[in-house]
Parts: structure tokens; C-alpha cells; sequence
């Protein structure tokens, strides 16, 4: 990494989200922190962690300056525009939080839009929401497992075949670096309270279940869920000479099959357990800054498949689990997500997804920018 000073804005630092991505910026030597946020909020956030550039919106802040990166942590309903805005204004780099759309098209236009004008898109925290999953995706490659013979994400997709299964459909596809063609899938009620109210049986998000079949011929299971709705293994993955199960918080890593099968730990995983934060999130961004790429890790492209999969798991359901090719052709197709991830804790309500309610910021020593 260079060591330049990098201009960096989180628009919505002063929400759920948004206030860890702000922290970890915050906390940065090599940024300049910018909060961007309507709330009322923003400005004892900004004190909190003696961030002084504060604007109450994306206009007034690019009115005066295009930043090296900009982070759109806002509802689902609204962050497109932003993010799209941020990549014609000339931003190198710029993420959104998941899903990355409601509806399919709107998710190729932002990720159209960003690579047309030479913006790197990221997008969510899927690829670190396990440990080490690049690292292991590259074990696996060499062949340390064998050859792939399947794949499954065990504990189906539970409450949200897009809002949360978007998550383990991004590992799914990062682990294993294999596109989806196709899906027969099977859809529960939705889960009490996700309902949107203006979603019907189509368009709800809900939990969702069936098989998914990989490139190459690899078959990919997804069970469906328990009722408690309790996911300890994201995904794993079968191979000739061994199995991985990429859970939290530690992978586990067999060589062999069957009875003979034992555990092996990869020197990678010998490594002392990360701390969960942002910060690699941020770090992609700023590398993308420096090199110049137009795609990153877990990138708005990879969350676009995951909504175009989440669809084809409700067009499956709906048309009697019938196989659904992809990609669709029609990509007027969405799914209305959660309220609040939707239109916000401001609006729907944080107790509306389990908060006790709004984000406060926290009390700790700044850091003096600059520095």
C-alpha cells in the first residue's frame, strides 16, 4: 500500500452500519474521514471520533470536492442512486451494503454504470464474514482437496433468500470461484415481521431452499432450514481427497475421505484470529485507489448474481420447483427486502429487525487527523 493520504466518505456513518464503517476510518492512519448523514445524530458521531468534515448530504459534499472513496451505507431503497451518482462524479471507489438492489435491472445498472465510468464497486462483507475465505479459496484451487464433487450450504437459507442469503450465495460462489447456471428451488412462509407489506407471493422475501447446479457439473445442495433459524456452517465444499466447512470462527479443514478422513490445519489458519471489522472492507477500496483495478473483492457484480440466484429461487418455487436457467432474461424481476433494509431503522424502525433502537455513538479518544 502506497503511503499516501486517502479522502474517504461514509455517507450514513451515523447509522447501524454505517457507524462501524465510519470507526473503522476513523481509525485509519492513511484516511481523512468524511461523515456524510442526515440525522441529527451525525454530529455527536463526529465528536466521538473527532471527525471534523461533516456535510449533511452526498450533494454538498461533492459540490466542493470528489473524495478517493466514497460509502454508501444506506437503505437498499435509495443507495443505487447514490452510488451511481458517486461513479459519474468521477469517484475512484464505492460500495453499498446488501442486497445491492431490490430490483435485478437496477442492479445491473449500478454495476454498468460504475465500470462505464472507471469506478471500482464493492459491495457488503460476505467474503469476510467467514475466516480466511480468499485464502482457502486458493487452497482449494491447488488442489489440496482434490477435484470439487459438491457443494451445499447446510443450513439452507433462513429467513431471507436475498436480504441475509445473499451472504452465503456471495461465499458459495467466492470459495468455490463457480457461477450458478441453473436452480430448482422451494420457498417457506416468510418469517414473522419480514414480510414488506406492498410484496406478494413473488416478490416477498422468505426463506428458501432446493439445489443450485455449478459450473463444470458440480451440484451445490441447499437443504432446507431449521426452524430456529441458527446457521453455524455458511458453506462447504466435497472434494476427491478432502472437505472444507468455512463456519465462524474457525474453518474446519479435512484431507482424506470417509473414515480416513482428518483434520489438517493450513498455514494460513495457523495464523492468530482475526479481529472482525471493517477495516478489510475499507482496505480493498483504498487498494483499488492505488492499482487502479475496476473490480475488487466482493464486488457489486457478485452481489448482483446473488439477487439474479435469490430471484431464480422464487421463480423456481413459484412455477412448481420447475428448473430456472440463468442468467434471466427478464430483469425486470426483484424482491422486496425487509423494511428496514429497505428504507431504513429512521424509517421502519429499528425494533423493527431486533435493535433496541437507534445507533448511539460511542465514547473513545480520537484520533487527531492527519497524524
Amino acid at each position: 500500500m502506497s503511503e499516501r493520504r486517502y479522502r474517504v466518505a461514509i455517507v450514513g456513518g451515523a447509522g447501524m452500519w454505517g457507524k462501524l464503517y465510519l470507526r473503522a476510518a476513523a481509525e485509519h492512519e492513511q484516511i481523512d474521514p468524511i461523515l456524510v448523514d442526515s440525522s441529527p445524530r451525525r454530529d455527536e458521531f463526529a465528536r466521538s471520533l473527532g471527525i471534523s468534515e461533516v456535510f449533511e448530504s452526498l450533494d454538498d459534499l461533492l459540490a466542493q470536492e470528489i473524495p478517493d472513496v466514497v460509502c454508501n451505507i444506506l437503505p437498499v431503497g435509495v443507495a443505487h442512486r447514490l452510488v451511481e451518482q458517486c461513479a459519474r462524479a468521477g469517484v475512484r471507489a464505492i460500495s453499498c451494503e446488501k442486497p445491492i438492489a431490490v430490483e435485478l435491472e437496477t442492479a445491473d445498472r449500478m454495476v454498468d454504470v460504475c465500470r462505464e465510468h472507471g469506478a471500482a464497486l464493492g459491495c457488503a462483507t460476505a467474503h469476510w464474514e467467514v475466516p480466511f475465505l480468499h485464502e482457502t479459496a486458493a487452497w482449494i484451487a491447488a488442489g489440496n482437496i482434490g477435484d470439487i464433487t459438491t457443494v451445499a450450504i447446510p443450513g439452507g437459507l433462513p429467513v431471507e433468500v436475498s436480504g441475509a442469503g445473499c451472504v452465503q450465495l456471495t461465499i458459495m460462489r467466492g470459495v468455490t470461484g463457480l457461477d450458478v447456471e441453473w436452480v430448482e428451488g422451494f420457498t417457506l412462509p416468510p418469517v414473522q415481521g419480514y414480510r414488506a407489506p406492498e410484496a406478494d407471493d413473488l416478490t416477498m422475501d422468505c426463506p428458501a431452499y432446493g439445489r443450485m447446479g455449478l459450473a463444470g457439473g458440480i451440484i451445490c445442495e441447499v437443504p432446507q432450514p431449521a426452524t430456529d433459524h441458527h446457521v453455524r456452517c455458511r458453506v462447504s465444499v466435497t472434494g476427491t481427497a478432502g472437505q472444507v466447512f468455512l463456519q465462524g470462527p474457525q474453518n474446519v479443514y479435512l484431507a482424506g475421505t470417509g473414515a480416513a478422513a482428518s483434520p489438517v490445519w493450513p498455514e494460513f489458519a495457523q495464523e492468530e484470529g482475526r479481529r472482525w471489522s471493517m477495516a478489510p472492507m475499507l482496505q480493498r477500496l483504498l487498494d483499488a485507489v492505488d492499482s487502479g483495478a475496476l473490480e475488487v473483492p466482493c464486488s457489486g457484480d457478485d452481489y448482483r448474481k446473488a439477487l439474479e440466484i435469490a430471484i431464480a429461487f422464487k421463480l423456481s418455487a413459484a412455477n412448481g420447483n420447475q428448473r430456472v436457467s440463468l442468467p434471466l432474461t427478464d430483469r425486470s424481476h426483484k424482491i422486496l427486502p425487509h423494511p428496514y433494509r429497505r428504507l431504513g431503522g429512521d424509517v421502519a424502525g429499528y425494533d423493527s429487525i431486533g435493535y433496541e433502537g437507534p445507533p448511539v455513538a460511542e465514547q473513545r479518544t480520537p484520533r487527531t487527523q492527519g497524524q
